[in-house]
């Protein structure tokens, strides 16, 4: 480190001396750039109650003393200088020359200095170094922040670059994360049919021994059936006529015989008229006998919309096989994990 040494028996003070003052006292001042060459206090100007002491305070890079009093808005810097009587005579009127030596700058609250600037734009040192730190070094950081955003601490401001986004970690591999500030995904998705994997449903019902269905057709209005009975070898019919009132049958008698062929049982008939008596309401019973196997071909009359019972048959342990109805929406579903908010702070250049 330089120095300047001082003896006694008449040391020649010249230009180059004083200059060599004048270097250190710059060298010093070029410290003030350590807190960001802005405005800051080095020491004191400490607060109490309604006064700030004094202190040392740097303005634009420039150190100067403060001078404290009772706090005001405005601090101006106040310039004061003193001059000195050379002995040359430049100027020829007889006199030493008077020219500058001294000048003096401070700080003071006021504002009627050579320079105002408001008092709130003093901060402590450390504000000032930390600004410049991150300025030189980190001037594109971003550091979280969970206090509340009316709290956010002198030199730093709001981050609203990463608002709302999830951050990636640069990948120059990846080309979804190979440019810094690169932005995509959404909040919510929908997913299309072609992104579902591919699926079906089907399934049985479980087996619960033997058992049979019943049911009842609906009714569909006045309808008829018809068909034909399989022949199942020689059989007969039999049967009973409606009773229908008092009355008689004439019956021929070629019609009245044994043997094969028809043959009709008639009550109380009359041989000789070969007609039946008539006595009061009756009816009368028949015996149709076959011959031969034969089939009977049928038509059920229409008697109005009805239904018909029926029941299955059982076919031992079964069971039956479905497809389901199709279910869901395909409404939007969430596509973030888990999160919380927290901001993002910078340095304010």
């Amino acid at each position: 480190m330089d120095s300047l040494e001082f003896y006694q028996g008449g040391f020649p003070l010249e230009t180059n001396t004083l200059e060599f003052i004048q270097s250190q006292t710059t060298m010093v001042a070029a410290l003030s750039a350590l807190g960001g060459g802005d405005t800051y206090i080095l020491s004191g100007v400490t607060k109490q109650n309604d006064t700030v002491t004094d202190g040392v305070i740097v303005y634009k890079g420039e150190i100067l003393p403060f001078k404290g009093g009772t706090i005001q808005p405005d601090v101006t810097i106040v310039e004061e200088v003193q001059k000195v009587k050379y002995a040359s005579d430049q100027d020829g009127d007889g006199e030493r020359d008077e020219k500058i030596a001294y000048r003096k700058r401070y700080v003071r609250f006021g504002s009627d200095g050579a320079k105002i600037f408001r008092f709130s734009a003093l901060k402590p040192f450390i504000e000032g170094i930390t600004s410049q730190i991150f300025k030189t070094f980190f001037k594109d950081i971003r550091l979280p922040y969970v206090g509340a955003i009316e709290d956010i601490p002198k030199g730093w401001e709001l981050c609203e670059l990463f608002s709302g986004h999830f951050p990636a970690i640069f990948d120059p591999s990846n080309p979804d994360y190979n440019e810094i500030l690169k932005t995509g995904g959404e909040n919510t998705v929908t997913l299309t049919e072609d992104q579902l994997p591919k699926h079906s449903h089907s399934g049985r019902t479980n087996a619960s021994g033997n058992h049979s269905h019943s049911g009842r057709t609906s009714a569909a209005g006045a309808h008829s059936h018809t068909g034909r009975t399989n022949a199942a070898g020689a059989h007969s019919h039999t049967g009973r006529t409606n009773t229908a009132g008092r009355h008689r049958h004439d019956v021929p008698a070629e019609k009245h015989q044994n043997g094969e062929g028809v043959h009709f049982k008639i009550e109380n008939y009359d041989r000789r008229s070969q007609k039946g008596r008539s006595a009061g309401d009756h009816s009368h019973s028949l015996l149709i006998n076959s011959n031969g196997e034969h089939s009977h071909t049928v038509d059920i009359a229409s008697s109005g919309a009805h239904t018909h019972p029926f029941t299955t048959n059982t076919v031992g342990s079964h069971s039956h096989s479905f497809t389901t109805n199709e279910k869901g929406e395909g409404l939007p579903h969430e596509n973030r994990p888990k999160y919380k908010v927290f901001a993002l702070i910078k340095p304010v250049y």
